[in-house]
């Protein structure tokens, strides 16, 4: 027993090294009593426990292109915690604030110093750029690009000068949450530049009129995928970045990352299941918005004696970015040929979009001389954006095999995150009376080998058949659906499995008069 103990614990150590969804068979019981990182498809001939303070955090498919967990098992125990929050598919990067200061006249450092005052000239300014969309079946989208802003720079005259005011660039617009069991919500629209300007016996120069960018557009959102009612089950998808800030006279900041979706977490008993513990698969909360940049003024243009506000270049705050999308729920499947005992915290919910980010702030300017007289400028602060979409619900499922002989009494949390618009909930199936595909009484003396199995298996029948029966092999993925289907012969076959993904399927042989079902892992 210490040797094979010995060849599981190594076996585990190897699968945890790889940068796979890897498959691994456990020829004896298998109890964690310490926290453990687990992914990919474990085949399990005992009973698989997760023990009362126990902790299995599910490996991100971020980090290793899982993000999931099956057990496949004659009985299973779940005490403890199966943790696949954040593990599913990644939100996307926020977006990058606008950072370029353009002109048409060749007037791009009149923003922030003087530069050739006796003559009129426009600036522009960049507006934020959108965020990157998330990842999965049921991406968030990310939002648009926010609009330049621009205006004239400041005017040095021969009897009268003139204050130049560049309006402040948009922000993008905010992610939307990924989708899974339910609609996530889109993102925000990002916020607007200001062009407000309130002034006092102050001349502004015209030339170019004042213009704030306008916010981008929020990300629109993905469809739901999967299916309520049949036997599939997924990763949460990722909500997309956030919007970043628009430019002004400051740089703003860069937009968040969106929320990562929900892992997977796949359990299938022969015999029984008992869950009284907690098994979470919910998205992560999106990022805020990227802030606007601050307006500010240049120093005095002019040579003459009155250096008053009308002297300098003002410019407006920008318009900031809107929220990052949250994650969605992720998916939970629990199957029972036996009985069933399910009483433990089964959560899926969506992330929350991200925060707002904050319209960058204008400025002032008051002179007051008596002689020259008095001038004042106060020029607007940008709009702030708006949150990012909440990530949707995912999916619970739950077979079992006899109403009679099971407790299914969960609480199931499959709720949309809080966000721009609406997010829509998961969905939550139990289904009381299913028989799966399960292992039968030997009435055919067949194998198959090798076994697991990479490239080709080969079927040996030596003994109870006869082949004149219009005999089939056939081969079933997790869900149930054929993915192979053979007449059998002769009495040797040999079967190619190199198109199908790694994990646990099901061979049977079926006759006019008897059918047999034996387990196969593919690596």
């Amino acid at each position: 027993m210490k040797k094979i103990l010995s060849i599981v614990m190594l076996a585990l150590a190897s699968l945890q090294a790889n940068a796979q969804c890897d498959s691994i068979q456990i020829p004896s019981d298998y109890s964690l009593s310490s926290d453990l990182i687990m992914s990919g498809t474990y085949v399990i001939n005992g009973t698989f426990t997760v023990q009362a303070g126990v902790t299995v955090t599910i490996t991100s498919h971020e980090t290793n292109g899982c993000g999931e967990l099956k057990i496949y098992a004659k009985d299973i125990v779940v005490e403890g915690t199966i943790d696949g929050s954040y593990a599913g598919y990644v939100g996307g990067d926020g977006g990058v604030r606008g950072a370029l200061v353009s002109s048409a006249t060749g007037h791009e450092s009149s923003l922030s110093s003087c530069n050739d005052p006796g003559n009129t000239g426009n600036i522009s300014v960049e507006g934020g750029f959108g965020g990157v969309n998330g990842t999965g079946p049921g991406m968030g989208l990310a939002g648009a690009d926010g609009d330049d802003g621009s205006g004239s720079k400041q005017y040095c005259g021969n009897t009268q000068d003139e204050a130049g005011v560049i309006g402040g660039a948009g922000g993008s617009g905010g992610g939307a949450g990924g989708s899974y069991g339910g609609v996530a919500g889109s993102g925000g629209d990002g916020g607007a530049g200001s062009v407000s300007t309130v002034t006092d016996n102050l001349p502004i120069e015209g030339t170019y009129p004042v213009v704030g960018g306008n916010g981008g557009n929020g990300g629109s959102t993905s469809p739901v995928y999967g299916t309520a009612t049949e036997r599939d089950i997924d990763l949460g998808s990722g909500g997309a970045g956030s919007g970043a800030g628009g430019r002004s006279f400051y740089l703003g900041t860069n937009g968040s990352a969106g929320g990562t979706g929900g892992g997977m977490v796949f359990l299938k008993a022969d015999s029984s299941i008992v869950v009284s513990g907690t098994i979470l698969v919910f998205g992560e909360d999106g990022g805020d918005g990227g802030n606007g940049g601050g307006g500010d003024a240049t120093l005095d243009c002019c040579s003459d004696a009155c250096n008053g506000c009308d002297e300098r270049t003002f410019s407006t705050g920008a318009g900031a970015g809107s929220g990052a999308g949250g994650g969605s729920g992720g998916g939970i499947f629990i199957e029972s040929t036996g009985s069933a005992d399910i009483t433990g915290n089964l959560v899926a919910y969506g992330g929350a979009g991200g925060d707002a980010g904050i319209g960058g702030d204008g400025i002032n300017c008051i002179y007051e001389d008596f002689f020259c007289g008095d001038q004042s400028i106060t020029t607007g602060g940008g709009n702030d954006g708006a949150a990012g979409g909440g990530g949707s619900g995912g999916r619970v499922k739950i077979y079992v095999a006899d109403c009679a002989d099971a407790n299914i009494n969960p609480t199931v949390d499959i709720g949309g995150g809080t966000g721009f618009g609406t997010s829509g909930q998961g969905t939550y199936e139990e289904v009381c009376g299913y028989v799966g595909l399960n292992e039968g009484e030997i009435s055919i003396g067949w194998t198959i080998f090798p076994n697991p199995a990479n490239e080709f298996v080969a079927i040996s029948i030596h003994s109870g058949y006869d082949f004149a029966s219009n005999g089939t092999v056939e081969i079933f993925n997790a869900l149930g659906q054929v993915v192979i289907s053979e007449q059998v012969l002769n009495p040797t076959m040999k079967l190619s499995i190199s198109d199908l993904n790694s994990g646990v399927y099901t061979v049977r042989i079926t006759t006019d008069s008897s059918t047999e079902i034996k387990k196969l892992m593919k690596r």
